[in-house]
């Protein structure tokens, strides 16, 4: 009895061994004849009957990305057929839905892992037996297309070699290329534009925006990336702040990197700012001051004075009936000094080519428009709110600045001054005093320059007098009221740039080889 259950399970072994093999004859046949789903399929069967049959394993996942390419190409519906839309020639099969779902699934581009040995090579003959060798010593195992045309016999030699430089050159010798199906395994096509658009896997990138980067921005620079590379399909999304692209995956993946590297931040620079301002004021006042008009008074008639008289005797030598009056005489001399000094001290850090306003000071409320007219009469009037205008007193400052090579920065500077002066007699609005300056200078990093400086001087002197006494030379100064005014004030402007991140030409990105115009880079 046990020796008839052995002979059973041997039996059934064979039997299932049989038709994996009869299975896989089946998918080879298939393949053969252009029908990739169908070799898929009977792979897939094979393989589930044998599962450690590398050999089945291998076909199975090498048609595995061709058929998820051209899954939509294979089931598309006669149009003809009303009922070709209820149809799924899947579902009329015996396969369980685990198959149909790999058959349907689409991944993401493969990537070959095969060793990192350098090899050497002196190959002649077949192409077919060519790109085998050369792919077995990296440990790839390769499967042509069903209608695979191989060129005319070729000697390949290379000597130490890695598996990517091999692969290139063996891909530029024969005329054909790579198409990755998993780690271990690729699938050599004839290089064809038409090849190049049926085999070429795709892929779709999502790049968020950088948050310093304003859509419009990423507009221009995608538009920059398509025109470069040709991008078939590129799409911005404002809303989620994000990117889209879609081609080939080695022109999927240079316009990534392309965009990545000129997403990069724009260099920054930080600007010390000094703003000096010393101002000197003295006041000297001296001299005598005498009244300008004099009293004469009559004493004739007046005996009630006689001391006066006598008095006034003395004063005149005589007796006369009239005397002059001196009062509210005095002697002064009067020193007034005073100085000022305003140093304001800042540092403005901007983008390369971005505005920059630095603004201390007040913002001070002008009235300039109003209602001025006729509020009387029966109930309410209304008079309706006035105009104002704020205007920003202090010192105001606006700097651009433009990078350059050897470490040099261009300011682009228009910095104002204003003070509040005195009131209008005829609109008493108050007037602004202002003093500005626009300009740009050329500096090297961490280099002093005083962009602009201001000196003002005013010298009064007021002489108030007796004529005559007051212009005696020398002695007229004690007859008179003398006024002297000084005042000086001095403005300096200073800027001093540094640079807090380098430009982007003092670091050179790295290369982005994407191959020829017919001709893109395989990604393996």
């Amino acid at each position: 009895m046990v020796r008839f259950l052995r002979l059973l399970l041997v039996c059934a072994a064979a039997y299932a061994g049989s038709d994996a093999e009869r299975f896989f004859k089946a998918g080879e046949r298939a393949e053969k004849a252009g029908d990739v789903l169908n070799a898929y399929l009977l792979y897939s069967r094979a393989s589930t009957l044998e599962p450690r049959n590398y050999q089945y394993l291998a076909r199975k996942n090498a048609l595995k990305t061709i058929t998820a390419l051209s899954a939509r190409q294979e089931l598309a519906p006669d149009p003809a057929d009303p009922d070709s839309k209820k149809k799924d020639p899947l579902q009329e099969t015996d396969f369980n839905a685990t198959e149909r779902m790999e058959a349907r699934d689409a991944v993401p581009p493969p990537r070959l892992k095969g060793s990192g040995q350098k090899k050497s090579f002196d190959l002649k003959g077949d192409p077919r037996t060519i790109f085998e060798k050369v792919a077995e010593a990296y440990g790839i195992s390769v499967v042509f297309e069903s209608d695979y045309q191989p060129p005319p016999q070729f000697r390949f030699q290379l000597a130490d070699a890695s598996m990517e430089d091999a692969f290139r050159v063996l891909e530029t010798v024969s005329a054909s290329f790579f198409v990755p199906v998993n780690e271990k395994m690729a699938l050599v096509v004839r290089d064809t534009p038409q090849k190049r658009t049926e085999r070429s896997p795709a892929m779709s990138v999502a790049i968020p925006i950088p948050e310093r980067m304003s859509v419009q921005d990423a507009q221009e620079l995608l538009t920059a990336v398509q025109q470069t590379l040709d991008i078939r399909r590129v799409s911005v999304d404002p809303t989620r702040h994000m990117v889209f692209l879609r081609d080939q995956a080695t022109k999927a993946e240079a316009a990534r990197r392309l965009f990545y590297t000129l997403s990069k931040i724009r260099p920054q620079i930080a600007v010390d700012v000094q703003f000096l301002s010393v101002e000197k004021n003295s006041s000297l006042n001296y001299g005598m001051q005498l009244p300008n008009e004099f009293s004469i008074v009559n004493f004739q008639g007046l005996t009630s004075l006689p001391n006066a008289l006598r008095t006034v005797a003395r004063l005149t030598g005589s007796s006369t009936p009239l005397a002059l009056g001196i009062t509210q005489a005095s002697v002064f001399a009067t020193l007034a000094r005073s100085r000022s000094d305003n140093l304001l001290e800042a540092q403005i850090v901007s983008l390369d080519g971005q505005a920059a306003t630095l603004h201390v000071g007040q913002r001070y409320p002008i009235i300039t428009n109003g209602y001025y007219g006729d509020t009387t009469g029966t109930g309410q009037v209304y008079a309706p709110p006035p105009t104002v205008n704020f205007e920003d007193l202090g010192f105001v400052l606006k700097i651009t600045p433009w990078i350059h090579d050897d470490d040099e920065v261009t300011l682009d500077i228009d910095t104002e001054f204003k003070v509040l002066g005195a009131q209008s007699a005829i609109s008493g609005i108050p007037i602004i005093g202002s003093r500005k300056f626009t300009g740009k200078v050329r500096l090297k990093d961490g280099e002093w320059a005083v962009l602009a400086g201001l000196v003002q001087a005013t010298d009064a002197v007021t002489k108030t007098g007796i004529p005559g006494l007051s212009e005696i030379p020398f002695f007229g100064k004690f007859f008179s009221q003398n006024d002297v005014e000084k005042a000086s004030s001095e403005i300096l402007l200073i800027f001093k740039p540094h640079l807090t991140t380098m430009p982007a030409w003092e670091t050179v990105p790295p290369p982005i080889w994407v191959g020829t115009q017919t001709r893109p880079l395989t990604v393996y």
